[in-house]
């Protein structure tokens, strides 16, 4: 494999020189971009012909070497929003010819083809030109609008994208170590943790920390400045800990608008700068801020955000077209804009109109609550479950102080955690069985 037949992918030509620069870190040692891909040959040659791969990996550099095989067949892989086998066996129903791509084990009768670090070989195959503009990869919504949707992507859009976020960010020619608790197959995850060091300097982490001391200890093992990748409810539980966090170069959240108290409490924790990332499944990334200093978003170079009858639409950029936002907006100048909430989100009381993730920013920027989200009643008042300590009256005392009156809640329900999946973003269907036993109760 030679640095020219590398051009398939578009890289930049820094990379192309350095194609044997570090790359991963794992615990089987550091791979370089040569190696990823003559892993991605080697594994290629193994899977089966059928038309789509359920990529399951969840060691952050075998689901690349497992994607770019996939690739490479001129297949299609299917990212699921979660693993549960309901899924699975949906998808493997919906999509005829498809199998599962993973590194744990799981129900045999999915034909499964199974990957492990300690079995992966290097190719000496030649990497053939591919063509960057069919589709390569399906990912789904989450569905919280409507019936979840199949959003196809191409390798083209996935590296624009990339180079655009990157530039914004002041990304693209950095030598750092991403460190991610955000799942692969989620958009966010597989922008930042797979396409961005591919099309940059940056280097990656294979690792999937969840709780505070995992989060400690992969940074801890990164050489040299960090960036790590996490959602808000995961920033919440760092900054509760007590460790000593090591050096932090940028920390990056997205899945869910952040508070901005809570934005300037991580920054002052890691003593590093806070971006939080704007997008979605169908758009991925298209703008930033720094939520501890501006709650207006920024567009990335060559996006721009337009209202046509009480639609908002983005395009530009990598975008292959126009694409309608389910979110709501107030348009700023130059480029910018702040989010007044989703279409679906909007709730009017007694004339007034408010948006519940508004609402929920401001519960959970009270100092005691550790979770907590405003639901709606059938009388059409608002109550909330919360994970707190406190009292109901100190609850409603502090919103009291930054919402409208008609928007109190009439009831408080605590509960021990609220269901939320591994991108910190709320189940409804189990949060509407947990409100329903409570209230019953």
């Amino acid at each position: 494999m030679t640095a020219s037949t590398s051009k398939w992918i578009l890289l930049p030509d820094y990379l192309v020189e350095n194609l044997d620069a570090p790359f991963c870190l794992t615990t089987h040692g550091q791979f370089s971009r040569r190696e990823l891909l003559a892993h991605a040959l080697y594994i290629s040659e193994l899977l089966p012909e059928q038309h789509y791969a359920i990529n399951l990996c969840q060691d952050r550099y075998l689901f690349m070497v497992a994607f770019l095989a996939v690739l490479l067949r001129g297949q299609i892989s299917l990212l699921p929003p979660n693993q549960t086998p309901l899924i699975i066996e949906e998808l493997l129903a919906n999509y005829s010819h498809s199998y599962v791509l993973s590194d744990e084990a799981f129900n045999d009768h999915y034909g499964q083809i199974r990957l492990a670090m300690q079995e992966l070989r290097l190719s000496e195959r030649a990497f053939p030109a591919l063509d960057v503009n069919r589709p390569i990869s399906i990912s789904f919504t989450s569905g919280s609008t409507g019936e979840p949707k199949a959003i196809f992507k191409t390798l083209s859009e996935f590296q624009r994208g990339s180079e655009l976020a990157l530039a914004q960010l002041d990304l693209l020619d950095k030598h750092l170590t991403l460190v991610s608790t955000v799942p692969p197959q989620h958009m966010y995850g597989l922008e930042t943790s797979f396409f961005w060091p591919l099309f940059s300097g940056l280097t990656l982490h294979n690792c999937r920390p969840f709780y505070p001391e995992d989060v400690h200890r992969s940074l801890e093992e990164v050489q040299g400045g960090a960036i790590l990748v996490a959602t808000p409810i995961h920033l919440k539980a760092l900054i509760r800990s007590e460790t000593n966090w090591p050096a932090v170069a940028k920390i990056l959240s997205s899945t869910a608008p952040m508070a901005q108290a809570l934005a300037i409490a991580v920054e002052n924790k890691l003593h590093a700068p806070l971006f939080e990332l704007f997008g979605s499944t169908e758009t991925q990334s298209f703008a930033s801020r720094r939520t501890a200093f501006t709650e207006v978003w920024q567009n990335y170079e060559g996006i721009t955000l337009q209202e046509q009858v009480g639609q908002f639409w983005v395009q530009g950029g990598h975008l292959n077209q126009a694409i309608m936002l389910d979110d709501c907006f107030e348009l700023k100048a130059e480029q910018g804009f702040r989010i007044l909430g989703r279409s679906t989100d909007l709730i009017k009381i007694a004339g007034k109109r408010a948006s519940l993730a508004e609402l929920n920013l401001r519960l959970n920027a009270i100092d005691g609550v550790d979770d907590g989200v405003f639901f709606e009643m059938q009388s059409e008042r608002l109550s909330v479950v919360v994970v707190s300590q406190l009292s109901k009256e100190v609850i409603i005392g502090q919103l009291r102080k930054s919402i409208d009156p008609v928007f109190i809640p009439r009831q408080v329900m605590r509960v021990m955690h609220l269901p939320r999946n591994a991108l910190g973003k709320i189940d409804k269907t189990a949060l509407d069985v947990l409100i329903r036993e409570r209230d019953l109760g």
